[in-house]
């Protein structure tokens, strides 16, 4: 029978009811050649894949679908069951669902999910049903699969669309409820279910005014319904300002929101979604933000933004005479580079707080930047001007942030009619400023730098020992290449001053016990360039700013921070970093043992030529090493 159907392209259709057999069978044999064509035109060209199994699910007939979804000819195809053409546990599902339908001789309807000839994994919606020979026993089975993967894709995509859309609005930081065109409530999520009292269980299918319960903040009135009046105009809308919402407890919260229309493709309108939240604080946060656009963080006072408006608004003839001062804060750079952003933090904040004590209610004292600070004197002569900064110097004289005095230089401009320019004014305040700063500023850096000094000796007493006996080494060297006494004392400072970079790091790695890890050392070896920045701020320390930036280059280039190398490292430097190598070998240390002199000069000796001078070397070894025997540390603190 199966044979002669694959001869004639023979269809079997079986009724699904158990019990009676309605089996027809129809043959494209007898019929006319045209009627026969028409019907294997249709079989091949039909886009669902269409095929016949024996009972042992060998494939007898497909169409052309059929080859296209499986990748294979007919010919490779016929005779042959899933297992040869699927992976196993795709084909065993299919064999499954064969046998379950050749058994209860009833056509059914399966999903499955089989690898297409792409490779990727493809749905189809199959229909198969029971095949009977003439004696109406069970021979094989027909399907007809639809591929329904697109479909499928669409489905879970949509799915995947609503529960992010549920995500979304259950998380959100706002009340959310949607009601239908009937104002009955759809859904509410947690945030509406906290602000109103009601839960979604007794919010749902409610009508939106029972929830929603808003009314006037000032007149105590029942507010419109809003959703009516989105339904009505199908546009957004949004409550009055103070609206308040009553709880289902009583409780009272002032919100803001906005309703909007839910429109379908089609353009009607099913519904309305509403978005609200409690701005009972919005009025302290808009204060706050205010606050925030018009004060300098930091110090409190204005900033300079306030400023620039209120010069504007006093640039009147009834705040004649106006006097304007600016001030800058002394070797503020020097203070953050030497002892951190922490205390020159903390010295702004004293100065704008003096500044404050001392000026009048209608004076305007703001910060402009870094340690620039800036007071508009409404009806205010020079000398009047002059007494309130002599008062500002008396207070801060009398402050200290650590062992650091408070240092401010001050200049002033009075404006005495409308016609001059408040910008000139300023501008005269400023350069009166900067005739101030010439003597005060190096006076402050210069004692800045003594002060940084003490403070990293008090921090390290090992650190005093070693420069002094670097400074005593380098003048040795000095005096025994026969440099005159100017060379000697510059050398005898920088010496001195070799490590004062080091006030920059922290103590716990200064006095670490131990060698230093990867970290710490990148930490040390910024010593030399904070040093420079250091040195290089005081006039009088400019010079041998640079020798201290290089004392840690090698002669032979691998040293830092710049990687000089030979004679492009300044004499004073590669003198500093003979002296400091050789004290760092014979002093005490702290993960190591004290060296002998012998073997200090046996590594100056390996190092000749690549760490070090090797002229230098030579010098050093002939007629200094010898007389640092007397060089101890109580002459060093005698």
């Amino acid at each position: 029978m199966m044979e002669k159907l694959i001869k004639t392209a023979g269809v079997m259709i079986v009724n699904d009811k158990p019990g009676k057999n309605i089996t027809t069978e129809w043959s494209l044999e007898g019929e006319t050649a045209d009627s026969r064509d028409l019907m294997l035109s249709i079989i091949s060209n039909t886009p669902d894949a269409i095929y016949i199994k024996d009972n042992s699910g060998k494939y007898l007939l497909i169409n052309t679908a059929t080859e296209n979804i499986i990748g294979k000819s007919a010919a490779e195809i016929l005779g042959k069951d899933d297992f040869y053409l699927f992976p196993v546990i795709e084909a065993t599902s299919i064999m499954e669902r064969d046998i379950e339908v050749m058994k209860s001789c009833q056509t059914k309807t399966y999903e499955e999910v089989v690898t297409d000839a792409s490779g990727e994994l493809a749905t189809f919606l199959s229909t198969k049903g029971p095949m009977f020979d003439e004696n109406n026993e069970v021979k094989g089975l027909f399907s007809i699969a639809h591929n329904i993967t697109e479909c499928r894709e669409l489905e879970l995509h949509l799915a995947n669309e609503k529960k992010l859309l549920e995500a979304i609005l259950t998380s959100v930081g706002d009340g959310i409820i949607s009601c239908d065109n009937n104002g009955l409530i759809t859904f509410i999520n947690p945030i509406a279910e906290r602000l109103t009292g009601f839960t979604q269980e007794n919010a749902i299918g409610k009508p939106l005014e029972e929830v929603f319960r808003i009314f006037n903040e000032d007149t105590g009135e029942k507010s419109e319904s809003i959703a009516s009046k989105v339904l009505e105009k199908g546009i957004i809308s949004e409550l009055a300002n103070h609206t308040v919402l009553i709880s289902e407890d009583g409780s009272r919260k002032p919100i803001e929101n906005k309703a909007a229309p839910i429109i379908q493709d089609n353009g009607e309108i099913i519904g309305v979604v509403i978005v609200f939240s409690d701005c009972s604080d919005k009025k302290e946060k808009m204060e706050q933000i205010q606050y925030l656009s018009y004060h300098d963080h930091l110090t409190c006072l204005y900033n300079r933004r306030f400023f620039e408006e209120e010069l504007k608004r006093y640039d009147t003839t009834r705040s004649l005479p106006m006097t304007i001062v600016i001030g800058d804060v002394n070797g503020l750079k020097l203070i953050n580079d030497s002892f951190g952003h922490d205390v020159g933090d903390e010295i702004l904040k004293k100065v704008a707080e003096i500044i404050m004590k001392e000026c009048r209610s209608d004076d305007v004292a703001a910060r402009l930047g870094g340690g620039e600070f800036v007071i508009i004197l409404p009806r205010t002569e020079a000398s009047e001007a002059d007494v309130l900064l002599k008062r500002i110097q008396q207070s801060l004289s009398r402050q200290r942030v650590g062992a650091i005095d408070l240092s401010v230089s001050f200049g002033f401009e009075t404006k005495k009619s409308q016609l001059e320019s408040s910008k000139n004014i300023l501008k005269n305040a400023e350069d009166n400023l900067y005739r101030h700063k010439l003597y005060e500023s190096a006076s402050i850096r210069s004692k800045t730098v003594n002060l940084i000094i003490n403070t990293l000796y008090e921090k390290n007493h090992r650190e005093m020992l070693h420069s002094r006996r670097v400074s005593e080494i380098c003048v040795l060297i000095a005096k025994s290449m026969n440099y005159d006494n100017d060379f000697i004392n510059q050398i005898k400072i920088a010496g001195l001053m070799h490590d004062i970079g080091k006030i920059g790091i922290a103590e716990n790695i200064l006095n670490k016990d131990g060698e230093l890890n990867d970290y710490e050392w990148t930490e040390i070896k910024k010593h030399c360039e904070i040093g420079y920045r250091i040195l290089s701020s005081v006039n009088e320390y400019s010079e041998i700013a640079e020798f201290v930036l290089e004392h840690e280059e090698r002669w032979d280039g691998a040293g830092y921070p710049k990687g000089l190398k030979g004679n492009q490292i300044s004499l004073q430097a590669r003198i500093i970093s003979l002296a400091d190598s050789y004290d760092a070998m014979t002093g005490v240390r702290t993960y190591k043992g004290r060296a002998s002199k012998e073997e200090a000069v046996e590594e100056l000796c390996r190092c000749s030529g690549t760490q070090f001078d090797a002229e230098l070397v030579k010098i050093f070894i002939e007629k200094v090493v010898d007389e640092l025997e007397n060089l101890t540390d109580e002459i060093l603190l005698g």
